[in-house]
């Protein structure tokens, strides 16, 4: 009973099922099953389930094969694998249809991402495509090359901060004036010597005076001879070479206004041989009768600088020659060119010879009035042969120097690369200054009357004036503090003068000195005269002051790079002050002492290096340099 029972449970059961046609397929390669929606999954699912259940043409179904064909999908697309030669892929769905389970395959063309390779290679052989890669490739490079000549054009075009102008060594190093009796010599060791003293004080600036052949009153014999007292060319040669070997420059102080009348070009003008017939002055006198007799004088009623007329009558010429000196220093021709180039050879004569520049005298008196018109007189209640006595327009400071002295310094340009000195050694005004400008630039223009000239009692109204109204007019001057007639040391007490040279050594502008003036306070002049090659000496600014009504102040001061800035006071008064110089622009509220002169005195048994800038002692007559760091202006 229980097998009819199973019997006809089968039976029904295989009614139930249609006949499954058996599913062959191509290898899975790799496939994707996509859901349907939730209505079809219900349906397929139920129709597994009754799948399941029964058999397929009485076999047995392999549970495997079951479990994979019966997902939870309703229908799943299988992809098979690729075929290499048509690239399809066969799909197999699984279709629920009246109750009936179908499975359908077909052939799907496969889907790519992108070109093949030999789809590639026909467009990479394809001419169109080759020159549109080349077009490309160039196009990039050139828009490359067009980037870079723009970013080169934006850094060289853009506005930049100009680097300070490198300084000559002659405005870092003070000049020292030197005798040639100095530099002559055979014992080299002793030359030696003498420079490793300049080197010590840092002083790489020499000028040699009293050089050239000259009379007994001083008047040059032969503009290109050594005094044959000094020695001779190689002396000077030899002093030359180790000055260089020790980084310092040697300067020739030549008067070329006049020549002696022992000159061999005077002796032959004398005698009117060609060309030397016009090197000097020459003119007839003015002739006169008085009672009869016939009187001659000079042609105009120009004045020598020592008094009396400034011509000489030549019997052997049969004229008068001007002098504006000594009658045995005739006055040179500048008004004619032969002349002007004879100098400038003698100029190049000691270029060559390793001289690296030139201190002129007496250049104002170069030129004269061809017409030789009479000076006006002066307002000056003095003698009528007085030289003071006269204008001097017709003799002195005329616009014609600057043409003959830019001829010269263009040789001194030329012969040094632009490195030599072409300096004057006389004061010049303002205004004759600004008439040599619009012709050339003169190198260290001097205008030191006030130091020249000074005594002990020197007050600091007058510093102050003097040193800035002459900064108005040149930013680098020459500082000279001794006189033609006396020098410092003459003027005034050791002490005093070592303070004013002190004090002068950090203006801007290179100070002219004497041999004495750097040895005597040598520990604080070496001081000094290292700290002019930084650069808050070379190029910042200067601050003058009068702090107490007797003490001349001024600051120097450079905010780039954190550079220090320096402050030097010179007391003239007879007094010892406390001074305050907090207000002076940019002083910090600490400063520090770096040097002072021998005179200088603090009333402290230990000197106080660190002061307060409100408060800082000063001794009469002495000079003190202090060091601080620049506060930015508010």
């Amino acid at each position: 009973m229980e097998s009819g029972r199973d019997s006809g449970l089968n039976d029904s059961a295989e009614g139930m099922l249609s006949p499954l046609p058996p599913v062959v397929a191509e290898p899975v390669k790799e496939g994707t099953v996509e859901r349907r929606n939730d209505q079809q999954q219900q349906e397929q699912q139920e129709q597994d389930n009754t799948i399941v259940m029964g058999k397929q043409n009485g076999e047995d179904l392999d549970q495997d094969a079951q479990e994979r064909m019966l997902k939870e999908d309703s229908t799943a697309k299988i992809a098979i694998e690729k075929d290499d030669k048509d690239e399809k892929t066969t799909e197999v769905k699984f279709i629920s249809e009246n109750g009936d389970a179908k499975i359908d395959i077909e052939m799907v063309k496969a889907v790519l991402s992108g070109m093949g390779k030999e789809e590639l290679m026909k467009f990479a052989n394809d001419p169109y495509w080759i020159r549109l890669r080349w077009a490309l490739f160039i196009l990039f490079w050139l828009l490359w090359a067009a980037m870079l000549a723009g970013a080169i054009a934006i850094i060289v075009m853009a506005p930049k901060c100009s680097a300070p102008e490198p300084k000559k060594i002659w405005e870092e190093s003070p000049i020292v004036e030197l005798d040639a009796s100095d530099a002559f010599s055979d014992d080299l060791t002793e030359l030696e010597l003498k420079l490793n003293n300049l080197k010590n004080q840092h002083i790489n600036a020499i000028s040699l005076s009293s050089v050239v052949k000259a009379s007994a009153d001083g008047g040059t014999i032969d503009f290109k001879v050594v005094k044959p007292e000094l020695g001779n060319i190689s002396n000077l040669e030899n002093f030359i070479k180790m000055a260089k070997e020790k980084d310092q420059q040697i300067f020739l102080e030549l008067d070329p206004n006049h020549s002696s009348i022992e000159h061999p070009w005077f002796k032959q003008s004398v005698e009117r041989q060609d060309p030397f017939t016009s090197y000097y002055v020459w003119a007839d006198g003015i002739t006169s009768s008085d009672g009869g007799k016939e009187r001659r004088s000079p042609p105009n009623n120009w004045l020598s600088v020592y008094g009396g007329s400034a011509w000489e009558w030549n019997e052997q010429r049969g004229q008068y020659y001007l002098h504006q000196f000594n009658k045995s220093q005739p006055d040179l021709n500048y008004n004619n060119p032969a002349v002007v180039t004879e100098f400038g050879d003698i100029l190049t004569h000691w270029l060559k010879l390793g001289i690296s520049g030139f201190r002129l005298v007496n250049t104002q008196y170069l030129t004269e009035d061809v017409e030789l018109h009479d000076e006006s007189r002066g307002i000056l209640p003095v003698e009528s042969n007085n030289y003071q006595s006269l204008v001097h327009v017709h003799t002195r400071d005329r616009s014609e120097n600057a043409a003959v002295l830019s001829k010269w310094q263009e040789i001194v340009r030329n012969e040094s690369a632009g490195k030599g000195l072409f300096a004057l050694q006389d004061d010049i005004g303002a205004d004759i200054l600004q008439v040599y400008n619009d012709k050339m630039t003169i190198d260290l223009p001097q205008s030191s009357h006030f130091l020249t000239t000074a005594n002990v009692n020197i007050n600091a109204t007058d510093l102050r004036k003097s040193i800035s109204q002459w900064l108005a007019v040149t930013p680098w001057p020459a500082w000279n503090v001794n006189g033609k007639q006396l020098s410092l040391r003459q003027r005034m007490p050791k002490e005093v003068a070592d303070s004013i040279v002190l004090m002068t050594m950090l203006l801007p502008g290179t100070p002219i000195l004497r041999l004495d003036d750097v040895m005597s306070a040598k520990d604080a002049f070496a001081t000094l005269s290292s700290a002019r090659s930084g650069l808050t000496f070379l190029h910042g600014n200067t601050t003058l002051r009068i702090v107490n009504g007797t003490v001349f102040v001024y600051a120097r001061s450079w905010l780039k790079s954190g550079n220090p800035g320096y402050l030097v006071a010179y007391q003239t008064g007879e007094e010892s002050a406390v001074i305050n110089l907090s207000g002076i622009p940019r002083i910090a509220e600490e400063i520090n002492v770096v040097a002072h002169s021998p005179n200088y005195v603090q009333n402290t048994e230990v000197m106080k290096t660190k002061l307060p800038s409100n408060a800082v002692p000063i001794s009469p007559k002495s000079t003190l340099i202090l060091t601080f760091v620049p506060k930015e202006e508010s």
